[in-house]
């Protein structure tokens, strides 16, 4: 894993980075076994569970692009940050999965679309720039809210990609683009 570290931290041109790794079963997505959170633009910390199925068959392949999508938030940290409205939550999950993309050679299977993404996106657009938004019910789904799960990273994946076609380049060239260039409203 060092020698992915410093791999990818070269092609996203960030030196300074922290990460540490966690048993911690809770923050896993139960189909990998593994999760990835990045709070900062210095530091990450990717989580596993070494008693799931998924992980014990897959933590090769998996961890490196979880660390991969997680880097990246960490160069877009440097930058225009994270975020706060849905429009810059949508892009920066978005460049995070198209290198993810990149660096496995297919999509995550969140990115992976599962329903109807144009009525996901009318929903979406109004919101784009709300000064609140619910992040946990775009990103993980909610019942209550009628968002499936992944909604939101399906929805920045495929922003992104029109984003990404419209501009040129790929997610470590547009790290710090603003959202608003990323992702129109169209």
């Amino acid at each position: 894993m060092t020698a992915e570290l410093i791999r990818l931290a070269a092609l996203l041109s960030l030196e300074g980075v922290d990460v540490a790794l966690f048993v911690d079963p809770a923050w896993c997505i139960p189909e990998l076994g593994l999760g990835g959170y990045a709070p900062t633009g210095y530091r990450l910390q990717l989580t596993i569970d070494p008693e799931n199925s998924h992980f014990i068959a897959s933590w090769r392949r998996e961890l490196p692009v979880a660390l991969a999508h997680e880097l990246h938030h960490l160069r877009r940290w440097r930058g225009p940050g994270y975020g706060q409205t849905l429009r810059e939550a949508l892009a920066s999950e978005g460049l995070a999965q198209h290198f993810e993309a990149a660096q496995r050679g297919e999509l995550p299977i969140y990115a992976q679309p599962s329903g109807d993404l144009a009525a996901l996106w009318e929903r979406a657009r109004p919101l784009l720039d709300a000064p609140t938004y619910n992040h946990n019910a775009w990103f993980y789904g909610s019942e209550a809210e009628q968002l499936p799960r992944w909604a939101g990273y399906q929805l920045g994946y495929e922003q992104v990609k029109r984003g990404l076609e419209r501009l040129g380049g790929d997610a470590v060239s547009h790290a710090e683009t603003p959202a608003a260039v990323l992702i129109d409203d169209r």
